[in-house]
């Protein structure tokens, strides 16, 4: 999904927020990166685009992007990744351990877990991203 495709600045400034010119290269470089990038990736890119950007102000960002959803943070093998957040539709991953293949499912596929976990321990899933790792049946069978 492109940042181009919806509308993060006005969702910002619903929220009472401004479009500060860090927050649209932030997004910039994540969109344009095409794949998952750590935060130091992503404040290496944003300081080619604009030298004089602070690091601190680029992480604080992040953080701030991702608290309003507009960015998302996926743990993989103990790194933090950032994707696009915004109007998707909640989706997982099945990881595999041994080739790191990903296999992206629908959000469906948990909903009966996530209302058995409300109905049985009162507990309520607030993410729309969720990570199983295992193995893979191309790599059980080899």
């Amino acid at each position: 999904m492109s940042h181009h495709t919806w509308n993060y600045q006005a969702a910002l400034r619903e929220a009472g927020y401004r479009v500060t010119p860090q927050r649209e290269v932030i997004m910039d470089v994540i969109c344009d990166a095409g794949r998952r990038l750590t935060a130091q990736e992503v404040c290496d890119a944003v300081r080619e685009r604009t030298p004089a950007t602070n690091p601190a102000t680029v992480y604080r960002n992040l953080h701030f992007l991702t608290d309003r959803k507009l960015l998302r943070v996926i743990e993989r093998q103990g790194r933090s990744l950032y994707v696009l957040g915004g109007p998707s539709q909640p989706h997982h991953h099945l990881a595999c351990r041994v080739c790191g293949a990903e296999t992206e499912i629908p959000g469906s596929t948990t909903e009966a877990l996530f209302a058995d976990l409300l109905r049985d321990y009162g507990f309520e899933v607030e993410d729309d991203h969720l990570v199983l790792h295992g193995t893979c049946a191309a790599c059980r069978e080899a």
